[in-house]
């Protein structure tokens, strides 16, 4: 599949300091340069030669893309939308994408239907039970860059979740993740796990539950849920890692993402209220 993407430069550089402030894959940049596929207003430019602020960037790839998702009727609640991205409120319950060719039900299902005939390129995931902001990106290029984001901590996911009364005031939970062997569902502190860095914040307390807001440095899976179970405070309504399965829905929700628009220096916040 052919993409184009047209940026405006915002500083007076090389062309290849450029793209590599827009965190564009240093492999991605090579092959553009191999196919001379770059043109700044409309003319092929060596990497090395400047640029200035204004003037126009036009880059041309192939990426061959094969269809990831069986597109379904979208119902989805749209936070935020450009060219290149688009943000959604993944409701609790749902999955975020086929675990297996063919499987439907999910939310990536959903975006594949309203973003054809262009794709839909996943970026991160939330657990089924957690509800919350997710980035989608609408190209190979976008995909990259947000990956690389997530990668070099310039893009920045902040969630809430309700425990039990008592949590301290702040703190920083280090500890390794790794699966759990007796139930393939579940993860667990283990040291010989992948390394995990999660840091809380208490930011309300009623008589018997608190609510906090976490900062994650790293992004395991159930990294939040297996951090604060370790602790003594397990999310209310945790399906795995608490008793209390009385509870509609498990309290985790992603509630903020903070980014660079991809190939600007435009920084966006997007926030979805607390549905708990």
């Amino acid at each position: 599949m052919l993409f184009q993407t047209t940026a405006i430069a915002q500083t007076h550089a090389s062309l290849r300091e450029q793209l590599q402030s827009w965190l564009i894959p240093r492999k991605r940049q090579h092959q553009m340069r191999i196919a001379r596929s770059i043109q700044v207003n409309g003319h092929y430019r060596h990497f090395n030669e400047s640029i200035i602020t204004g003037d126009r960037i036009t880059m041309t790839y192939d990426e061959p893309l094969q269809l990831a998702y069986v597109p379904e009727t979208p119902h989805l609640k749209i936070c935020y939308e450009d060219d290149d991205l688009l943000i959604v409120d993944k409701p609790a319950g749902i999955k975020t994408h086929p675990n297996q060719p063919g499987e439907t039900g999910t939310l990536m299902n959903q975006a594949a239907a309203y973003l054809a005939p262009s794709p839909a390129l996943i970026t991160h995931r939330l657990d089924m039970a957690t509800s919350g902001l997710l980035v989608i990106a609408k190209n190979p290029l976008a995909q990259a860059i947000i990956n690389r984001q997530l990668a070099t901590r310039s893009m920045h996911r902040d969630y809430l979740a309700v425990v039990q009364r008592g949590i301290a005031q702040k703190g920083c939970i280090r500890a390794a993740i790794g699966r759990d062997p007796e139930d393939k569902r579940k993860r667990m502190i283990r040291p010989d796990g992948f390394p995990a860095v999660t840091h809380y914040r208490r930011i309300a307390e009623t008589s018997t539950t608190a609510t906090v807001l976490l900062q994650l440095e790293t992004g395991r899976t159930h990294q939040i849920r297996v951090h604060l179970a370790s602790i003594g405070y397990p999310i209310i309504g945790d399906p795995l890692y608490t008793d209390l399965s009385s509870e509609p829905r498990m309290r985790l929700h992603a509630y903020q993402v903070r980014l660079t628009k991809p190939l600007s220096d435009k920084e966006i916040t997007v926030i979805s209220p607390t549905p708990f």
